[in-house]
């Protein structure tokens, strides 16, 4: 219905925004004008001033419900133009953290076709409105205001040839994306400048259509390799019209996808899981290689502003322009023109303050907290030991498990449900489900003796007995125990873990010569203990000294190690570098002294132990009381404590002599900023010392004791590296 005072509306841009606005203003204004500066002819190719539209464009379960709702029957049209369809999860291969989500039917439709389909479409389902016209090829100058700019009266325009005319309209829309010229107008007419936020992200991608035959997909019409802060890198391969199927590959922070063949191919052979590296070398190439680059998201606060004209509104990319590959605008922009829409029904709308106020809550504000939270997550700006990011990891681990899961996660992205249906008591029953979706694993753990080099050691088995195998080394004080909380996840996980109580810590294992303790016949026990038990190469994951023994394997014996994960403790040669020349870690080793000086063993065990009770307890180490109650135990068993300082008095640490070389197998090196016994600098160099995949994980607000403090987040970033080594 079509009110007085509403004779003519003006929308500045064609685009998916542009064409939305113009969709729900034809009910309300006499006519409605959209102003682009492109010729907008039918078909599906690409539009020139559109340079993203030969990339993949995602259409979210939300956005193809509202389009639908906008324009009833224009799914089917999609469909019959050639877009693939399918559902949500059940036809959509999601691989999150390098493991494929499960895909059960979730009865939510998605559709797949490339951004010239859906714009044709949706274009001519406006144009066929009779109070619609297209005014092509016109650049928009500036809009017109009176009473001193408080009021918009129309919109200056220029045809190609550079003629002007005015055009006088009752409300303008600008729809003209990211480079609005909006927030420079209003600074013109005197208003506040739009306060503007930006979330650096540094994305490129690389685009190419193939032919690409349809086994090599199966039932699947899109395979979602997602980056992930393990694996910054991602690519989507979707089938869209005329039997094409579009890959684009992405990456952040400058690390972009190449334009050549062989690069781009590499690129796809470097992702978390080989799904589409596997379907692209299965296709043939149909175009060029094309590459598009996003520097960061934008966001204008214009629900902040205190005065705004009448007359004028913004709207899409305009006001919030994000991270394509969340796939977030067009269903972004679909639901902004609904907001648009509720405002026109007023009888005195729409204001500008109200309006915006409610285009960011029921719009923007959700999908921008998503693309900003990953993208943070993604550049290594967030803390991967906080609660946010630990639940995360733990929903994508559950979303491989558990259809359930699956589906609430994907309805979340899909911007269907809030995301604090993730933290309902209802999910979190799911995650605790999906806990144990791979059944008990107490009873498959046992300590077994293990004799090699004349040693017997007491070696702690679990998990399923055809599992890959990781080899779990503790650190000081502790013993295997201190795996304890580690093990189910990576037994669920299908692991067998196998850590052993190490030189010194076994009672048969316990050489009385100091030189009996050096790192070369430490690593030799490990290696020994492998052979015993049948096992040529395994992932090996250890901890402060622990992690120290499996550098030095990885280094010296990569033909054993499939994977190191290393915890807390950092290359050594890396650490002893940094000891040379930076006075933080000359300081953070001065413990080493109380360890190694004459008398250590009574000095620590006095007085019932009081002074590595006060150790275990000690703010810095976070350890539980049961966790402090079990080394003490064991510690002050006969012979162990001044046995296990023997690895600290063999000199390895500091002598400078145990130079290891780089090491060439994947490695995670997880440290704490708050672990006092390793600088800043140690840890960061740790990187020059690794030539194989390498991710530095800094942990905050986390103590150097992180297999008992943050067990999830260590067995997570295990089977991170595992995951990637074993695809």
């Amino acid at each position: 219905m079509v009110n007085s005072g509403r004779n003519r509306a003006v929308v500045l841009g064609a685009g998916m925004a542009g064409l939305f606005a113009a969709r729900v203003l034809a009910g309300s204004f006499g006519e409605v004008v959209v102003v682009d500066r492109d010729v907008l002819t039918a078909g599906n190719a690409p539009r020139r001033r559109v340079p993203q539209g030969k990339h993949v464009h995602g259409l979210l379960a939300r956005g193809q419900q509202v389009i639908e709702e906008l324009f009833p029957g224009i799914t089917q049209e999609f469909i019959e133009g050639g877009a693939a369809h399918g559902d949500v999860t059940g036809n959509v291969r999601w691989v999150l953290d390098g493991r494929p989500m499960r895909q059960p039917y979730s009865g939510l439709q998605v559709v797949s076709a490339s951004r010239p389909l859906l714009e044709d479409r949706v274009r001519a389902r406006v144009a066929a409105l009779t109070n619609v016209r297209f005014l092509e090829r016109h650049d928009v100058v500036e809009p017109t205001v009176a009473d001193n700019g408080r009021r918009v009266t129309g919109v200056v325009l220029a045809d190609d040839n550079g003629a002007r005319h005015t055009l006088d309209s009752d409300l303008v829309v600008d729809a003209t994306g990211r480079g609005s010229r909006t927030p420079v107008w209003l600074t013109e007419w005197g208003y506040a400048a739009v306060e503007e936020e930006t979330a650096r992200v540094g994305l490129g991608y690389t685009t190419r259509h193939y032919d690409i035959p349809d086994d090599a997909m199966g039932d699947d019409l899109s395979l979602h390799v997602v980056a992930s802060p393990a694996a910054p890198r991602g690519a989507v391969c979707a089938r869209v019209e005329k039997g094409r199927t579009v890959v684009t590959a992405y990456g952040v922070d400058g690390d972009h996808p190449p334009t050549d063949e062989e690069g781009f191919l590499a690129f796809l052979a470097s992702l978390a899981a080989p799904d589409v590296h596997q379907a692209v070398l299965c296709g043939r190439p149909l175009d060029d290689l094309v590459p598009y680059r996003f520097p960061a998201n934008l966001r204008r606060r214009y629900e902040r502003l205190r005065s705004f004209p009448e007359g004028l509104l913004v709207v899409g990319d305009a006001v919030c322009s994000f991270n394509p590959t969340y796939a977030q605008g067009m269903t972004v922009a679909a639901v902004g023109a609904t907001v648009l829409r509720e405002h026109l029904a007023r009888p005195d709308g729409p204001r500008a303050a109200e309006f915006f106020a409610d285009l960011a809550r029921e719009a923007v504000d959700v999908p921008w907290s998503i693309a900003v939270s990953n993208d943070q997550a993604r550049l290594g700006l967030a803390d991967p030991g906080s609660p946010d990011q630990r639940q995360a990891s733990r929903i994508t681990a559950a979303a491989a498990l558990s259809d359930d899961v699956a589906v609430v996660y994907a309805r979340v992205v899909s911007l269907l449900d809030p995301p604090e249906a993730l933290g309902s008591p209802e999910f979190a029953a799911l995650l605790d489900a999906a806990d144990g979706v791979a059944g008990p694993v107490a009873d498959t753990r046992k300590v077994l003796q293990v004799t090699t080099g004349g040693l017997t050691f007491d070696v702690e088995t679990a998990g399923p007995a055809d599992g890959d195998v990781a080899i779990l080394l503790h650190g000081w004080p502790h013993c295997f125990a201190s795996w304890t909380d580690v093990v189910p996840v990576l037994n669920r996980a299908g692991l067998r873990t196998i850590a052993p109580n190490q030189r010194g810590y076994s009672p048969k294992a316990r050489p009385e010569r100091v030189e009996d303790y050096r790192l070369p016949l430490l690593a030799q026990d490990v290696l020994g203990i492998m052979d015993e038990l049948g096992v040529a190469r395994a992932h090996v994951v250890g901890h402060d000294w622990g992690a120290i023994v499996a550098w030095y394997l990885a280094a010296q014996h990569p033909d054993r190690v499939r994977t190191l994960t290393a915890v807390a403790f950092p290359h050594l040669d890396a650490y002893q570098q940094a000891y040379r020349v930076d006075p933080e870690q000359q300081q953070a080793s001065k413990y080493i002294d109380l360890l190694t000086a004459e008398g250590s063993t009574e000095y620590w065990l006095a007085d019932d132990a009081a002074r590595l009770r006060e150790l275990l307890a000690g703010a810095d180490n976070a350890l539980a009381p049961e966790q402090q109650a079990r080394y003490i135990d064991f510690h002050t068993r006969p012979g162990t404590f001044h046995a296990s300082l023997n690895w600290y008095r063999a000199g390895t640490i500091l002598d400078g002599r145990s130079a290891l070389g780089k090491v060439p197998v994947p490695t995670t090196f997880i440290w704490s900023e708050e672990d006092e016994s390793v600088s800043t600098m140690a840890a960061e160099s740790t990187g020059a010392f690794v030539s194989g995949p390498y991710r530095l994980v800094t942990l905050k607000g986390v103590s150097h004791w992180q297999p008992q403090e943050v067990p999830g987040l260590v067995a997570e970033e295990i089977l991170r590296v595992v995951a990637k080594e074993t695809r």
